[in-house]
């Protein structure tokens, strides 16, 4: 799941990095600067709000992906949780990676990703290799790992930027209505699964004869209608503080295909 998530990093990256090496080979700086300051902002305001709601929601989403394996979806929900988390880190990896080739150094991410191999190598030994931990230190390690890379990497965009990044300021909104976001999707699932409890049992009775199926289909149902209901609680809390923060910018969406008319209809700046 987040690398399902990550991919659309990608198509981001590889629009707006060329037009920041453009800038470069022109030497303005001023021109690169705002460009990959976009390119911060459209992956923060992307992967944050993912990587959060996938973490406070990890369990109810494998129970509803996994409708059969109600065990095993509950064993993986806490694995999802770090990952979530982790997701943020990788998709930052990608970003910076593609900065660092903008800037012509094209060696740094592979010294990273070694550094951030060798982390997880290395944590995996004893995380996992402790009984009481086991399994379980698998996606803890992985967080470390592209954490580590991540912060090499944003330590050498800032080294070689000849506009240094101001890193509080692109992430430190995306980060609080991500937060609230997440927030909001944890409080109206919790309400929600209050609510919903048997509400689906009479539509399984008249699905399935089986009480055991009837009993699993009702789980099954409240569950998804309540995981529904948080994620688009967490979508309109979000969007709405996007809006109200002024989070994304018109600089930010001019690019992308008909960015003009989402300018016009966000009333962005």
């Amino acid at each position: 799941m987040p690398n399902m998530v990550a991919s659309f990093v990608y198509p981001v990256t590889m629009s707006l990095i060329p037009f920041a090496a453009a800038a470069l080979a022109r030497q303005d700086h001023a021109g690169a600067d705002r460009i990959i300051s976009s390119a911060f902002r459209i992956i923060a305001i992307l992967a944050l709000p993912a990587g959060i709601g996938l973490s406070v929601l990890s369990t109810p989403i494998m129970v509803l992906v996994l409708p059969a394996q109600r065990e095993d979806a509950l064993a993986a929900g806490p694995h999802l949780q770090v990952l979530g988390i982790a997701l943020i880190f990788i998709c930052l990896m990608i970003l910076t990676n593609a900065i660092l080739q903008t800037y012509g150094k094209e060696k740094l991410p592979i010294f990273t990703v070694i550094v951030g191999g060798i982390v997880k190598i290395i944590m995996n030994y004893f995380l996992v290799g402790n009984p009481d931990i086991n399994i379980h230190g698998a996606p803890i390690s992985t967080l470390c790992c592209y954490l580590v890379i991540v912060v090499l990497n944003l330590f050498f965009v800032w080294k070689y930027s000849p506009q240094k990044p101001r890193y509080l300021e692109v992430f430190a909104k995306p980060v609080a209505a991500s937060l609230l976001m997440g927030g909001a999707a944890w409080a109206v699932y919790g309400l929600a699964s209050r609510v919903l409890d048997g509400a689906f049992l009479a539509l399984a009775q008249q699905m399935f004869a089986d009480p055991d199926k009837i009993q699993l289909w009702s789980v099954y149902l409240a569950n998804a209608a309540c995981v529904l209901l948080g994620i688009l609680a967490g979508v309109i809390v979000y969007g709405v503080l996007v809006i109200a923060l002024r989070i994304l910018r018109a600089e930010d969406v001019r690019s992308i295909p008909r960015g003009e008319k989402l300018i016009k209809l966000l009333h962005l700046k």
